[in-house]
């Protein structure tokens, strides 16, 4: 559990960026306990002092949106986000195999198929080097997932496609190929993928803090189960530094509000609300549009889940009702459309949230006034190297628009949606900023974000976004929580020499020093 440091503690000889436009700067932190009580003040007798030799002191950096313990389990898992041609993903796959025990799966993710030629998708052949041992491979966006036919013979694949889902068929036989696309995946594959162990399990939850940590993670808004709150989060309550803001995936209709009263409200672990799918990816091709993919025509996508049975409204009621945020992932302008009809039927206190939101009709921009638009900056970076194909020229205004959503008034959140990408923030802060691309292009640079804009989204605008109302600036009654950089982050080369963490503070105690590490 998070909990006050003996005494007082004092970052002296600080470079300090508040977040706070009324005192943007400071020179020294007083800390006591796990909140901040003083700026430019003289320490407290008996203070421990850091001495930041004069760098940049800035506010924990806020993630408002990944999926901790999947990422940690995502750190066991054979990583094929760096394959870039069919025998590259064969020959991961085989030498894998040879290294588990005969009883485990084989368990991987990150593929995309954009990062080979002739972007063909991978089937069940792909993975013949794994013998008989079940395998499972996730598209980098956890949308799609491939299997073997060890896998297959387990899978009872109904004559007709779930709603909301795609089996990949053989066009001649019919015969399942081996994909599974969204709720296909989810509701075939899924529940038989064996959990770890759950003493493999925690440690992997501590090893995903540790990770975050390091990156000059203070918080975070997590996207998990139920069953892993009880199980696996709230037993390491006292081994956790990490603010975890919890959004349970649990999706069942109708609710068990009564379920919710005994949540955990306080630190390190917070229920705060529930989220639901409303489509897919544009990786994928699944994410809902308006108007038909450019590159897929008579596809526009889909709508999924709750979405698709058309209980969405009456869900984020219930949420609401039950004292917790409605989250709805909408990546597609067609799910967007919805999702702000639903935070439109909504008393604004519900703190509904739009998760992604990375295509949206120009026409439905001025909606997004006062409402939680939570975005992941490297998902612009991925996806940006294929967007103009999925959705055609005429539509990229409505492409990742950071700098339109701010001056349409929206309440713009920064996070990373780790495992899918990489939950460094300054990697984040890196692609609002410069607009370049997992490959060295440019990408929509007129929604570019100056700097301070793009460290509020992961500051004050993650914070509001996860209703922690003493996070994301530096002032006294704010959470201590704070991050020491090796370099001035308004004066650094984003492109070629990013600023780098060198010390992480929460909750009054030091968490990571690259200086010990």
């Amino acid at each position: 559990m998070i909990a006050p440091v003996s005494g007082a503690l004092q970052v002296d000889n600080a470079r300090v960026w508040t977040g706070n436009p009324d005192r943007p700067r400071a020179s020294s932190i007083t800390i006591v306990g796990a909140r901040i009580v003083a700026l430019d003040a003289d320490p407290p007798p008996g203070a421990e002092v850091i001495d930041a030799r004069g760098r940049p002191v800035i506010p924990g950096l806020i993630d408002a949106h990944l999926h901790l313990l999947l990422g940690g389990r995502s750190m066991d898992r054979l990583d094929l986000s760096g394959v870039t041609s069919r025998n590259q993903f064969e020959r991961a796959v085989a030498q894998r195999h040879r290294s588990l025990p005969p009883e485990r799966w084989l368990v991987a993710r990150g593929w995309s198929q954009e990062n080979w030629p002739d972007r063909a998708l991978p089937d069940a052949s792909w993975l013949a080097g794994a013998g008989e041992r079940p395998v499972v491979c996730y598209r980098m966006d956890e949308h799609a997932a491939v299997v073997n036919d060890a896998v297959l013979a387990r899978v009872e694949c109904p004559a007709v496609d779930p709603a909301g889902g795609r089996i990949e068929r053989d066009p001649e036989t019919g015969a399942p190929t081996g994909l599974f696309l969204e709720s296909a995946a989810w509701q075939l594959i899924n529940p038989l993928v064996p959990d770890p162990p759950l003493d493999e399990r925690r440690a992997l939850l501590l090893a995903a803090q540790a990770h975050a940590h390091r990156l000059g993670l203070t918080a975070v808004g997590t996207m998990e189960y139920a069953r892993d709150v009880a199980d696996v989060f709230l037993p390491q309550r006292e081994r956790l530094t990490l603010r975890c803001r919890v959004t349970l995936l649990d999706r069942g209709w109708p609710m068990d509000l009564d379920a919710f009263a005994h949540l955990p409200r306080e630190d390190p672990v917070a229920v705060i609300g529930c989220k639901a799918f409303l489509d897919g990816t544009l990786g994928s091709r699944t994410a809902r549009m308006l108007a038909d993919y450019a590159d897929d025509p008579g596809n526009r996508g889909m709508l999924v889940e709750i979405a698709a049975d058309g209980n969405l409204h009456p869900w984020a009621r219930a949420v609401a009702v039950a004292g917790l945020s409605p989250s709805m992932h909408a990546i597609g302008d067609g799910a967007v459309r919805l999702a702000l009809d639903v935070v439109a039927g909504l008393d604004p206190a519900a703190h509904a949230r739009i998760e992604h939101a990375q295509q949206i009709d120009p026409e439905d921009l001025p909606r997004f006034a006062d409402v939680f638009a939570s975005m992941q900056p490297l998902h612009k970076a991925d996806d940006g190297r294929f967007a103009e194909r999925r959705v055609g020229t005429g539509r990229l205004g409505g492409c990742f628009p950071f700098r339109r959503l701010l001056d349409a008034g929206a309440r713009l959140a920064f996070g990373s949606d780790w495992p899918i990408v990489s939950c460094d923030p300054l990697a984040g802060i890196r692609s609002a900023v410069t607009g370049l691309t997992t490959d060295g292009a440019s990408f929509r640079t007129d929604q570019n974000l100056g700097v301070a804009e793009a460290l509020a989204a992961y500051t004050s605008g993650a914070a509001g976004a996860l209703r922690m109302d003493h996070a994301g600036t530096v002032a006294p009654g704010a959470d201590a929580d704070l991050v020491v950089l090796d370099r001035d982050p308004f004066t650094a080369d984003w492109i070629d020499a990013p600023p780098r963490v060198v010390l992480t503070i929460a909750g009054g105690a030091v968490v990571y020093d690259a200086g010990s590490s």
